[in-house]
């Protein structure tokens, strides 16, 4: 599902109401950052062997992960978190990697470019080393700008903040800001809700961005690699999340 897809179907979902379920608090730190990763879905690479049916541990969920990467020529990469399939922007520091990452994302044709949409992932939420929230299913790294509003939120009235599905909510309780994750399906059972300065977050949201805008000049170079792609600057500045910026 697209990321627009899943926006409207959120917006029809959900009425901007907190879930009754008691959430678990946690006060952040000033080390708070937005780290900027890109998913790579493992079926886009290659195929392995599936392991046992039933809920994969993380191990197993990394073990298929790096396989269908391999078997697709892309080593050398790991995930910020493991069992996950999020890479750092900054890990894809290989121009051979990138460009397999670009390729899985914009397949054996090259879409216009207002047929195409910034590169599946998103921003995860650290504290220091610990990251405390990944993005999720539709996220994107468009998804920044998701953040940069709610940081600068001053409403006490929840508002969606739009990281995927399950989504998060945010609101302002002055001096700080809320941010809650919001269950889908039952999912998470207990909700996490971070207090956070608005001042840090704003701060996170301006270095995710410049992060974003370095990575598009890699994305650049690494697009005149793709046969089909005519301006690759501007096709870079949409598939990083940047396109109005």
């Amino acid at each position: 599902m697209s990321g627009d897809a899943g926006r409207a179907r959120a917006s029809v979902d959900m009425d901007r109401r907190l879930s009754d379920k008691q959430p678990d608090i946690r006060v952040t730190t000033d080390a708070l950052s937005l780290m900027p990763v890109v998913e790579l879905d493992p079926g886009r690479f290659g195929s392995a062997p599936h392991p046992a049916s039933g809920p994969w541990t993380a191990t197993e969920s990394d073990g298929y992960w790096r396989a269908c990467l391999r078997a697709g020529g892309l080593v050398g990469v790991d995930p910020v978190v493991p069992g996950s399939w999020f890479v750092a922007i900054d890990a894809l520091t290989s121009q051979d990697a990138l460009i397999k990452a670009l390729h899985a994302h914009l397949g054996d044709s090259v879409p216009a470019d207002d047929e195409l949409g910034p590169l599946c992932g998103g921003l995860a939420l650290a504290d220091g080393v610990d990251v405390l929230l990944l993005p999720t299913c539709c996220g994107d790294l468009g998804d920044v700008e998701n953040w940069r509003k709610a940081a600068h939120r001053l409403s006490e009235s929840p508002e969606m903040l739009w990281i995927g599905h399950p989504w998060l909510m945010a609101w302002h309780d002055a001096p700080m800001l809320h941010v809650r994750e919001e269950p889908e399906g039952g999912i998470p059972a207990q909700p996490r809700e971070f207090v956070v300065k608005p001042e840090i977050l704003q701060r996170a949201v301006r270095l995710a961005a410049q992060a974003l805008d370095a990575f598009s000049e890699r994305v650049a170079s690494a697009l005149q690699h793709i046969p089909g792609v005519i301006d690759a600057r501007a096709t870079a500045r949409i598939l990083v999340g940047r396109r109005a910026s």
